[in-house]
């Protein structure tokens, strides 16, 4: 988890660096609409969209293994703990007095 934390401060950092380093104004054309801007500001952009979508695309996985792990931790816990069974209660002999003919 720290690893993951310091490696996105470090994109963050250069992506900022980055944006910094180029003030030059770009047109960009997306479906049809025209943009102007620096093009640092659409490189942080792109770069948001793009971990929104790779977030996006992996959150489907994380929940179907998450879910798969707790199904999996109940099975074993079951295993581990099996409830006793109920005893059968044992046949009654049936006695000579109740018999009909």
């Amino acid at each position: 988890m720290i690893i993951s934390i310091l490696l996105l401060v470090v994109v963050i950092i250069a992506a900022v660096v980055i944006a910094l380093e180029n003030p030059v104004l770009v047109q960009i054309s997306v479906f049809g609409y025209l943009f102007q801007g620096a093009m640092g500001t659409f490189l942080l952009i792109a770069l948001g969209i793009g971990i929104i979508l790779g977030v996006a695309l992996m959150l489907p996985t994380v929940i179907g293994r998450s879910i798969a792990l707790m199904v999996h931790r109940r099975k074993l816990a079951a295993l581990e703990n099996p409830k006793p069974k109920p005893k059968k209660p044992s046949p009654r002999k049936k006695s000579a007095s109740k018999k009909s003919a």
